[in-house]
């Protein structure tokens, strides 16, 4: 009973923090440098995008693909697929930039 509590208490925890990564990325990223307990979920980010990327081309693209074929009749569908990966992407290397950069920022910030 106290492992299954003690994990969805971890996970909720990741799940706060990866919603203030997101929300509230300054405040967020201030408390994980003072805390350090938290200081890996700076590369949250790139976790995220490597599970989307793995969800995106082993199941989501072969799943469209298959419902609607890529006929004539659905390249809007077919055609919005490469835009939305590289949408995706982006956002998650921007979003990724930018926690870097305020880690680095608070970390030095903190140190003196």
């Amino acid at each position: 009973m106290k492992v299954n509590s003690a994990v969805s208490s971890t996970f909720y925890a990741v799940g706060q923090l990866g919603l203030g990564l997101l929300l509230h990325p300054y405040q967020t990223s201030q408390g994980i440098v003072q805390e350090k307990v938290f200081s890996w979920m700076a590369l949250f980010p790139s976790v995220i995008l490597a599970m989307l990327t793995v969800l995106w081309r082993f199941f989501i693209v072969p799943l469209v693909r298959q419902y609607f074929s890529c006929a004539p009749s659905h390249t809007l569908v077919c055609g919005l697929l490469p835009f939305v990966s590289n949408w995706l992407t982006f956002f998650c290397i921007y979003w990724q930039i930018l926690l870097l950069y305020l880690f680095f920022r608070f970390s030095a910030a903190f140190r003196k």
